[in-house]
């Protein structure tokens, strides 16, 4: 559920090959406040600081948090943080990310009528 929560947004591109690059990669996931402090201490926080992880890879959890809040304001419109109750982003993101079309070098995830949102 988590890894699905961090990488399954309806706004979060999808990259082919051609057009994908390493910032836009560690860019494609969403910080969410999973569970709120239950998720961040029994989780270590990994979904509150996932795009600092996608970057700093080699940094432990318990840093995260103050690498999460020098990188926002470099990255600005480029951060993605979404504060959608947990259960409600889970419950959207099974029903609005069901495929992506098969071309196209950025996509993003469509719903079962083929509308992106």
């Amino acid at each position: 559920m988590f890894t699905y929560l961090q990488h399954s947004d309806p706004t979060v591109p999808y990259y082919r090959e051609k057009s994908w690059t390493f910032a836009r990669g560690a860019l494609a996931t969403v910080d969410r406040p999973v569970f709120g402090w239950i998720g961040r201490f029994f989780w270590h926080g990994i979904a509150h600081d996932h795009v600092a992880h996608h970057f700093f890879v080699t940094i432990p959890f318990y840093n995260l948090p103050e690498v999460t809040k020098a990188i926002k304001p470099v990255l600005g419109e480029y951060y993605c943080y979404d504060s959608t109750p947990t259960l409600y982003a889970l419950w959207r993101s099974f029903t609005q990310c069901t495929f992506i079309e098969p071309e196209g070098d950025v996509v993003f995830f469509k719903n079962q009528r083929g509308e992106a949102v």
